[in-house]
């Protein structure tokens, strides 16, 4: 990774965390550099108070952009259970309905590539197009709604015949 003149300083403010995130990986391909790197803004905010309190739409962003890039680089290591847990936190962070439908359609994608039981698939998926339904009837989206709650219904059939 690229050292930039800034990483032998302490960011002030995730703002600087984020640039200096940018900054490292201007030059790098490492999946591992850009989760190390964007690791970096998610613990900056995790230690600093006033981060932690703060509930501004420029940190949710940077948050969300930060926990974005992770689940990306995980995804493409084939890691998609370490991918859906940086997405769930994004989901957290998302400043609008918009956004956090966008990263609960990414979830779903991902719960099929996890090695996880049929069960566990199915409850991860159940509780997933629930928040989806409620953004999607929120915004009007009727054609989605109808998508989800269909296949809300494909995943509880599957659920009751595996005999839970």
């Amino acid at each position: 990774m690229k050292l930039h003149k800034n990483d032998k300083e302490r960011a002030e403010n995730i703002m600087q965390a984020f640039q200096m995130a940018n900054d490292s990986l201007a030059e790098s391909r490492s999946l591992d550099e850009m989760i190390d790197a964007y690791d970096k803004v998610v613990k900056f905010c995790s230690s600093s108070a006033e981060c932690k309190k703060d509930r501004s739409v420029k940190r949710n962003t940077l948050l969300f952009w930060a926990y974005q890039n992770i689940a990306k680089a995980y995804e493409q290591k084939k890691l998609p259970s370490a991918a859906y847990m940086y997405l769930e936190k994004a989901v957290l962070t998302s400043t609008s309905d918009k956004q956090r439908a966008n990263v609960l359609e990414k979830m779903i994608e991902l719960i099929g590539k996890e090695d996880i039981t049929v069960k566990e698939r199915c409850e991860k998926i159940l509780k997933t197009t629930e928040l989806l339904a409620n953004i999607y009837e929120k915004l009007g989206e009727q054609k989605d709604w109808e998508r989800v709650l269909n296949l809300a219904a494909r995943t509880a059939e599957i659920l009751q015949k595996t005999g839970n």
